[in-house]
């Protein structure tokens, strides 16, 4: 079962929005300027307690060196044709890993109680910055810092809450949550950030690793649950503009497509048993609304109207009167549903009829 949760969440998480290749991508509303109220922010360590990774190309080992359990969770990463992988247990010792792949400069940031993994461009209005996290609290999230600015974000939102760059959003780098097995598979030649050559002379542990498992739903900071789900049900969320929709994980995988509605956007909800992948998509093309079911094997999309064949990953056409057109993709994010719904106390919950 842990096997086959973690095949879904392979390429899946997500963090996160990805680039589109559409000459015809949908411009989102911009999410509006998160408003602080008088005490949101909770004061729940000290800086120095939470130290980032400083990485360089000396801190990581080939996978066949890497001293890793196969159903260890890493996050992965996959820049320029180069892979690294960054294991949880380590992540949540520090939360944030500054790193960079040639030119590419890029945080690796890890919340251990909302369960959210997201990569963010280091590069903002052409400077360079470095993040750690704050020692703070948002809705039970973690709340970055950076340097030199010294701006406070949350890392939910991406979105800069106090400070020189309060309204500004980082830029969002595709990412995934998955276990050492999944992702060494993937890419054989990964590179693994290894505690060894960060000082660490004996094993180490996640300290969160209880809490995974346990009831117990964040520090005690994030607004009144929402009872619809438990609040640790993992859930796969979508916000545009305004909108937010989440979809349980399990029902995902149940039903391997669902079409919905948010407002006036048509989205497509995809996994693959085959591939061990979810993907959302726009399912519109030209301003055109598709309809889609999946083909036998599971790995392609055919749209009712033309019979075009859709590949699952890329949501390019592979054949028929699409062919070569690709439908956009959509950004999700792997989360606690008592987090999700924190910062979204309006979202819609997708349940099956």
């Amino acid at each position: 079962m842990v096997k086959k949760l973690f095949l879904l969440l392979f390429l899946s998480s997500l963090v996160a929005a990805c680039g589109q290749n559409s000459s015809h991508a949908v411009a989102f509303p911009t999410p509006e300027i998160y408003r602080l109220k008088p005490g949101e922010l909770i004061l729940a360590a000290i800086e120095d307690d939470i130290p980032p990774i400083q990485a360089d190309v000396s801190n990581f080992m080939p996978a066949e060196k890497a001293d890793l359990e196969d159903l260890e969770l890493i996050v992965g990463l996959l820049i320029g044709g180069k892979s690294r992988a960054y294991p949880v247990r380590l992540l949540s010792l520090h939360e944030v890993v500054n790193d960079q792949i040639n030119q590419d400069f890029f945080a690796v940031t890890w919340c251990p109680l909302c369960f959210t993994a997201i990569v963010y461009n280091r590069v903002i209005e052409d400077k360079l910055f470095s993040f750690r996290a704050s020692g703070y609290l948002l809705n039970d999230n973690l709340v970055l810092i950076d340097h030199p600015s010294e701006t406070l974000w949350s890392q939910l939102l991406g979105q800069g809450i106090k400070g020189a760059y309060r309204g500004t959003l980082l830029e969002v780098l595709p990412s995934t949550i998955t276990t050492w097995e999944v992702w060494k598979e993937a890419y054989p030649e990964t590179l693994v950030l290894s505690p060894k050559t960060l000082g660490y002379v004996d094993d180490i542990y996640d300290p969160y690793s209880g809490y995974y498992s346990s009831g117990a739903a964040g520090f005690g900071s994030a607004a009144d649950p929402d009872l619809r789900l438990p609040g640790k049900t993992l859930i796969e969320g979508i916000s545009l503009g305004d909108y937010q929709i989440a979809f349980p994980l399990d029902i995902l995988q149940e039903q391997r497509i669902i079409q919905q509605q948010l407002e006036s956007y048509p989205l497509v909800a995809l996994y693959s048993e085959l591939q061990g992948t979810s993907r959302f998509y726009l399912r519109q093309i030209n301003g055109s609304e598709l309809d889609f079911k999946l083909n036998e094997a599971g790995d392609l999309l055919i749209d009712n109207q033309t019979g075009s064949a859709w590949d699952i990953l890329t949501g390019i056409a592979i054949d028929g009167p699409y062919q070569d057109q690709q439908l956009q993709r959509l950004p999700s994010q792997l989360v606690y549903w008592f987090a999700w719904t924190s910062f979204y106390p309006e979202t819609g919950l997708y349940s099956p009829r």
